[in-house]
C-alpha cells in the first residue's frame, strides 16, 4: 500500500491560483463597509505667489516649452512691438518743430473757471423770461435774475478779467525759483580762507548784507554809517585773513605753519595738544609755527587807520 501511494503521490512546485470571482466579493463587501464609516477629507489650499515668502522646499513647476519652429505665424504671435515706416518724405512731428507748442500742464480750457463762468452766462441768456422747469444744472449754473454789466465779471471782451483763477497763457514756459536762501561761504566771510578753494559750491563773498526791515527802517529813519559796510581790496593783501580761523575772532600774536595757514598763536597751540596736523588742511605741521610778518605789518597799518578815520568824523 506504501508503495501504492508514494507512486500516485505528485511534487507540485507552482501555487494555484485563485479565483477572481471571491477576491471580486471581497473588494464589494469592503467598499460597503468603507461608505458606512466617516472620512475627513482635507483638501490642499493653492498658496498664491508672494515675494516675500521663500522657502527651500520648493515644488518646481515645468517650465513651458518653447517652440523651435520658425514659422510666420509664431513670430507675429512672438513679437510684441513693430515699426513700419510711413513712407512720406516729410519730418515726423510738428512742422513748425515745436515753436508753437502749448503748455498743458493746467486744467483744460473747457473746464477752468473761465469756462464755467461763460457757460453759466449762456444758460442765463437761454432761461431768461422762461418759466422754471426744475431742473438741476449744478452749482455754478443757477439762474441769476440779476444781470451783470459794464462790470470786470460780467465784460466778456476782456479774457483777463473773469471770475476764479485767471487762464494762464498757453504760449509761455517759464522756469521759476524763489530763492530765499544766502548761499555764502561762511568760512570765507568770516576768516577769508575756505578749504575747498574754487571748488566750493557756496559763493565767497565777504561783504555784508541787511535784512529787508533794516533797510526799511534806515530809509524811514534815515542815517546809516555807509562806511561801515566798505571793505578796502588791495592786491598784496587780498590773500591774508583778517580773522583766526580757530577762535573766528581778531589776530593776537600771529604766526604761520608751512603750509601758509595763519592762526593766533594761543590757539595754535592749543591745537597742537591736540592734533600735530594743520587745522585748515589737515597737513602734518611738525611743530613749525612762524611769526606771521606780513600779516603783522597789515594789522599794524589798520589800526594806524583807526584813529585817522575817527578824526574825520568828528
Amino acid at each position: 500500500m506504501d508503495e501504492k501511494t508514494t507512486a500516485t503521490e505528485k511534487c507540485s512546485f507552482f501555487k494555484k491560483k485563485g479565483s477572481f470571482a471571491a477576491r471580486r466579493r471581497r473588494n464589494e463587501s469592503g467598499d460597503e463597509s468603507d461608505e458606512n464609516e466617516s472620512v475627513i477629507v482635507r483638501k490642499d489650499k493653492k498658496e498664491a505667489l508672494n515675494p516675500m515668502k521663500q522657502s527651500t522646499t520648493r515644488i518646481k513647476r515645468p517650465r513651458p516649452e518653447v517652440s523651435t519652429v520658425s514659422d510666420g505665424d509664431s513670430d507675429s504671435e512672438s513679437i510684441s512691438v513693430s515699426y513700419k515706416s510711413k513712407k512720406v518724405a516729410e519730418r515726423v512731428g510738428p512742422r513748425d518743430m515745436g515753436a508753437t507748442a502749448e503748455y498743458e500742464l493746467d486744467t483744460l480750457a473747457d473746464r477752468d473757471a473761465r469756462a464755467i463762468f461763460e457757460k453759466s452766462l449762456e444758460l442765463n441768456k437761454e432761461l431768461k423770461g422762461k418759466e422754471e422747469d426744475k431742473v438741476y444744472r449744478g452749482l455754478a449754473n443757477y439762474q441769476q435774475f440779476y444781470e451783470k454789466r459794464d462790470t470786470a465779471q460780467g465784460s466778456a471782451a476782456s479774457a483777463s478779467v473773469r471770475k476764479g483763477p485767471i487762464r494762464a497763457p498757453t504760449n509761455i514756459r517759464s522756469t521759476v525759483r524763489w530763492d530765499y536762501q544766502p548761499d555764502i561761504c561762511k568760512d570765507f566771510k568770516e576768516t577769508g580762507f575756505c578749504g575747498f578753494g574754487d571748488s566750493c559750491k557756496f559763493m565767497h563773498d565777504r561783504s555784508d548784507y541787511k535784512f529787508g526791515w533794516q533797510l526799511e527802517r534806515e530809509a524811514t529813519i534815515g542815517g546809516g554809517d555807509e562806511r561801515s559796510y566798505e571793505i578796502e581790496d588791495s592786491d598784496e593783501e587780498s590773500h591774508l585773513p583778517f580773522k583766526c580761523f580757530i577762535c573766528r575772532e581778531s589776530f593776537r600774536d600771529p604766526i604761520v605753519t608751512k603750509c601758509q595757514h595763519y592762526f593766533c598763536e594761543q590757539c595754535a597751540l592749543t591745537e597742537y595738544r591736540k592734533n600735530t596736523r594743520c587745522y585748515v588742511c589737515n597737513v602734518q605741521t611738525g611743530g613749525v609755527f612762524n611769526p606771521a610778518k606780513q600779516l603783522m605789518a597789515k594789522l599794524e597799518k589798520q589800526k594806524l587807520k583807526r584813529p585817522e578815520n575817527g578824526d574825520e568824523s568828528d
